[in-house]
């Protein structure tokens, strides 16, 4: 079966390019290898730059931004721009990007930006311009760089969307990716999943109208997920067994319901609860959901599942 197919920059994969001559060994990345697969990219190293080099950085010229490295005053900024649209041209059938925290190329949303010839950066901090064009040209695929990943619900959202993604890609019957995958699509957009009820119930699927399906359940991933789905979806299933439960089985649910929204346990906590009543009134419509499980069990690490989850 087709794995998911991500895009990495090639410092996380322990290849040594990094302006230092230094490599990382990502703890992430290196979970994921046996579940996707990896092409990486060194944009600097790509547009001719030595390793080790001279560090680059990202300066304001009036209201331009330009890539300079600094010692050398040399401007990288038209080969970055070049070989970005290249590399962009070239790709193919790509489900996510893990991209380089607060690199100069590759950061997507801390990189220092200097005034131009300045020692220190202002306070304003952006994307590298690697990872600008990468952003404009893929905005329908989930982006995140490894710093992110380091936090739980972060991590669960981009594992969740690529997982989805692929499996939809990989999926024969598109009425059963459908029913495995409708919990999840809810809690995401519940109007935007009745949407695709209606598609599938139309009787009038063909490859026009699974095109559509398939590009609507894109838009419905590269969504945020609201709280509020997230709670209502839950909530729904639990009500499906409330009249058949104990008051003290209520209310301690509802407890909670109450505590996640008040960001003393995270949303994992909240799953396992409803999963557990999921089986024990042999719900398999609901335990064979991919709301519970929406991707290899293996990459689960909740030690840092209560940290930083608006981030």
């Amino acid at each position: 079966m087709r794995k998911p197919k991500l895009i990495i920059s090639r410092c996380l994969n322990s290849e040594k390019c990094r302006y230092d001559g230094q490599g990382f060994e990502d703890k992430v990345i290196a979970n994921l290898k046996e579940y996707i697969d990896i092409e990486t990219v060194c944009p600097e190293v790509s547009i001719g730059l030595s390793t080790p080099r001279d560090p680059i950085r990202i300066e304001k010229h009036g209201e331009e931004y330009k890539l300079i490295q600094r010692n050398s005053e040399f401007d990288c900024t038209t080969h970055m721009n070049e070989f970005a649209e290249e590399f962009l041209s070239e790709i193919k059938d790509i489900d996510g990007f893990i991209l380089k925290s607060k690199s100069p190329s590759c950061g997507i949303k801390d990189v220092k930006i200097y005034p131009k010839g300045n020692k220190y950066s202002i306070s304003k901090k952006g994307r590298g311009l690697f990872s600008e064009k990468i952003i404009n040209g893929y905005s329908n695929v989930p982006i995140e760089d490894e710093g992110r990943l380091k936090n739980y619900n972060i991590r669960d959202e981009f594992l969740t969307k690529i997982f989805a993604i692929n499996n939809l890609k990989c999926s024969e019957n598109i009425f059963e990716y459908h029913n495995e995958n409708y919990m999840l699509l809810k809690s995401y957009n519940e109007k935007a999943t009745k949407d695709l009820d209606y598609i599938i119930k139309s009787n009038k699927l063909n490859k026009e109208t699974i095109s559509v399906y398939k590009n609507k359940v894109q838009e419905i991933l590269n969504a945020k997920r609201q709280e509020n789905n997230k709670i209502k979806v839950v909530k729904e299933i639990f009500d499906k067994y409330k009249n058949d439960l104990t008051i003290n089985e209520v209310e301690n649910y509802e407890k909670l319901l109450q505590s996640y929204k008040d960001k003393k346990i995270p949303y994992s906590a909240l799953l396992v609860a409803t999963k557990i009543y999921c089986i024990r009134f042999d719900d398999e419509v609901a335990i064979n959901q991919t709301f519970f499980n929406p991707y290899p069990e293996k990459l689960i690490n909740i030690s840092d599942s209560g940290k930083g989850r608006d981030l």
